[in-house]
């Protein structure tokens, strides 16, 4: 009888000593600032010229987010995790690239009759954050 109340005893103690202060939810935030002079935003998107052009972001509280992925439609891309590279994304008609808390997007021109959709979603962990673009057409 001793030996169980020694063993709840024990589960009981590693069972408070794994509990957090921290609930679930309760990350902070990431909070960018638009790095380019000239960005508009309607509707939620970044508005990117039809003849392209580049985008800079910098991340205020976090130090070094990395890219989980980018969609466009139902295409998605994926840095080259198998070459260790969580920074960079290339595509035939944008590229993405994090240098510490630095992120740029580089997007090239519009040929198409279309407005273009990209969303570009980076991470720190625990926290992510969706950045969507709308490219216009000429």
């Amino acid at each position: 009888m001793k030996r169980w109340r020694i063993i709840l005893m024990m589960l009981a103690a590693l069972s408070l000593a794994s509990c957090s202060n921290t609930k679930e939810g309760d990350w902070e935030s990431m909070v960018w600032k638009t790095e380019s002079a000239d960005v508009r935003t309607t509707d939620g998107y970044y508005e990117v010229s039809a003849d392209g052009g580049t985008l800079s972001f910098a991340c205020r509280n976090y130090s070094s987010p990395w890219i989980e992925n980018a969609f466009s439609g139902e295409n998605y891309f994926f840095p080259p995790r198998e070459a260790n590279d969580y920074h960079t994304i290339t595509a035939d008609w944008f590229k993405v690239a994090i240098v510490g808390n630095k992120l740029t997007v580089t997007f090239e021109a519009n040929e198409a009759a279309e407005v273009r959709l990209l969303g570009l979603t980076v991470t720190a962990g625990d926290i992510f954050y969706t950045f969507r673009f709308k490219q216009l057409q000429r």
